[in-house]
């Protein structure tokens, strides 16, 4: 933990209302919507052999497939699918090397799973294969590439169907999970464990699947909300899961001890409806309906810390299924794709930011600042000290400025994945030790009396050492006598 002392000028600030920041757009597609304005879906990604990126985004009448340039966004391929019988035209994409699996709820001609090889790309277009129908309607599906295996979410039937993939271009049936999963909406796995988001069953639950006759529960996390969509950290200790229900948080488990899963961290947007949530490198991409895109870091899984956001949909913040649907950011060059039901399509690079974290006494000369409210100018979030001065808040990394009561500003410069604790003094001078303007011996008197009485005062540790002794006193002498 570092330690360290500041001292601030007093200015003025004026905010904007945005709450975009650290995402920058680099391309905005618009998709023409069914008459009801919904059509656009989910949203995934490939890159080709050449190392060019692709979008794959569902709209109403099928997929569409983007090649992604950093000058311009190309539509290389459409792909029809059944598009009747579903308000929201729910569509779902996965990918394994250089295949294309696609699910939907819809009614209509090629219901199954999609199948599209994506290896004439570059040079040539992808080419639609045989649609595997061994199951119809299905909202989502996940796929294991360990275990070229994939796990659909089957709306009639079996709760989770399992196909073969080994073959890519012929998908063979594998199994099920037969009344296991019940209600399943969300599947996730690694490891040979299944994390399924049992929706109305409200729970997640994980079981065991390195034998798919033999599936086994192993444990079962509760779910105040609808259970919609989970997925692991980095190191695989820490479950994250969203319940798209209002007020319901995104929830962080530990779940190193499957007899004895903890609930550690939370975090809810703007609007208080988020929808999906994916992980990489330890940070969560959100799809979160009428806020857009966030971006927030869990390097420390019990603080979750907002570090990006881009509003997508920025007629309001209200609830609602409007917006942001999707978010995939496993491209190789920084790229964030995000998908909006009203909007199209977004395109954004994303230097990755980490959070940091600080704390510490605000001190307006040498009184604490309590219960006083203090503002980023980057987010416009807002932190409170307690009663006695303190705060304690996660911030994005970087050199900042806050204001304090929307009056008075101060910088701070925060630290990636550190935590810093440091008290902030505003208008006070070095020396000036009685705070009355100006620097004379009766300042080297009250230096004196605060060294007998092993005291400590900003104002005269004129060497920032954090301790007040002759050398502040020598210190101050000449600050005097010059």
């Amino acid at each position: 933990m570092l330690f360290l002392f500041a001292v601030f000028i007093i200015t003025t600030i004026s905010f904007s209302d945005t709450v975009n920041y650290n995402l920058d757009l680099a391309h905005q597609v618009e998709i023409e919507n069914a008459s009801n304005n919904y059509g656009v879906s989910d949203v995934w990604g490939y890159t080709d052999e050449a190392g060019f990126e692709y979008a794959i985004i569902g709209y109403e009448l099928g997929t569409h497939i983007y090649k992604i340039t950093d000058s311009d966004v190309i539509l290389i391929s459409d792909i029809i699918g059944p598009s009747t019988g579903d308000y929201y035209y729910h569509r779902d994409y996965k990918t394994l090397g250089d295949y294309l699996y696609i699910v939907n709820e819809m009614y209509g001609g090629d219901i199954g799973m999609q199948v599209v090889d994506l290896s004439p790309l570059p040079e040539n277009s992808p080419i639609q294969l045989n649609t595997y129908n061994e199951m119809s309607q299905s909202h989502n599906l996940w796929i294991d590439t360990d275990s070229e295996l994939a796990f659909i979410e089957h709306q009639n039937g079996d709760n989770i169907h399992i196909a073969n993939l080994s073959n890519p271009a012929n998908p063979q049936y594998a199994g099920t999970f037969g009344n296991q999963g019940l209600n399943c909406h969300d599947i996730y796995t690694r490891n040979n464990i299944a994390y399924v988001s049992e929706g109305w069953s409200y729970q997640f639950a994980i079981y065991d699947v390195s034998d798919l006759n033999n599936i086994n529960l192993l444990a079962t996390i509760p779910s105040e909300g609808y259970a919609h969509n989970a997925w692991l950290n980095d190191s695989g200790t820490h479950l994250i899961t969203t319940e798209e229900t209002d007020e319901k948080t995104i929830k962080i488990w530990d779940i190193t001890n499957l007899n004895n899963i903890e609930l550690v961290g939370e975090y809810l947007g703007e609007n208080e409806l988020a929808h999906n949530v994916h992980v990489l490198n330890d940070m969560l991409y959100i799809s979160h309906y009428t806020t857009g895109l966030k971006i927030v870091d869990i390097f420390n899984p019990e603080r979750p810390i907002e570090v990006a956001a881009f509003d997508t949909y920025p007629l309001n913040n209200d609830g609602g299924y409007y917006g942001c649907w999707g978010a995939y950011p496993f491209t190789a060059n920084n790229y964030i794709y995000a998908s909006d039901m009203q909007n199209g399509l977004y395109i954004f690079n994303f230097e990755e930011v980490f959070a940091g974290y600080v704390n510490g006494t605000l001190y307006y000369e040498n009184s604490p600042l309590i219960n006083t409210n203090i503002k980023s100018q980057l987010n416009n979030k807002i932190y409170t000290t307690d009663q006695n001065g303190f705060f304690d808040f996660g911030h994005p990394a970087g050199q900042h400025i806050f204001s304090i009561n929307d009056t008075l500003t101060f910088e701070l410069d925060i630290l990636p994945r550190q935590e810093i604790s440091q008290d902030y003094y505003i208008n006070n001078q070095l020396g000036d030790i009685n705070v009355d303007g100006s620097i004379n011996v009766l300042d080297i008197v009250l230096t004196v009396n605060i060294v007998f009485n092993n005291n400590y005062n900003y104002s005269a540790d004129l060497n920032q050492d954090q301790l007040i002794n002759i050398q502040d006193i020598v210190l101050l002498v000449n600050l005097i006598l010059n």
